[in-house]
């Protein structure tokens, strides 16, 4: 069985393959993990902490840099997708919604529209007959 972390990043290149438009626009949403993971290994490099050497940070860069240079990928893609600029029939999964947010389907359940669920619902209701208790 494979460790769960191992998987995750199996399954994030792989879908990166897939879909590289979807996953590099969610990755600006799960952002800077990697960075945090590098800048915890350099403080603890720099303030000399027994177990990590000068070299401990070359393999934090070796185990988080592709992960980093993802989300550093992301947050770009993110803003210029949300600008308008790039992929503008791709939807965020995370944000949700097309980025010019229009809305595509106003109100569909009005009921002054004259159908929709609303409108349904309210005359299945209406036509109802009363149920009478006795006592």
């Amino acid at each position: 069985m494979i460790p769960r972390p191992i998987a995750d990043l199996i399954c994030l290149w792989r879908d990166l393959a897939l879909h590289p438009r979807e996953v590099l626009l969610n990755r600006n949403h799960h952002q800077w993990r990697a960075a945090g993971f590098i800048a915890i290994v350099a403080a603890l490099v720099a303030t000399g902490a027994p177990g990590f050497p000068a070299r401990s940070l070359s393999l934090a860069f070796l185990l988080a840099g592709p992960s980093w240079a993802l989300d550093l990928a992301g947050t770009i893609a993110h803003g210029l997708w949300q600008s308008g600029r790039i992929w503008q029939g791709i939807e965020c999964q995370c944000c949700g919604g097309d980025p010019d947010d229009g809305d595509d389907n106003p109100d569909p359940d009005d009921p002054t529209d004259g159908d929709g669920l609303a409108l349904d619902i309210e005359n299945w209701l209406r036509n109802q007959p009363t149920p009478t208790t006795n006592a």
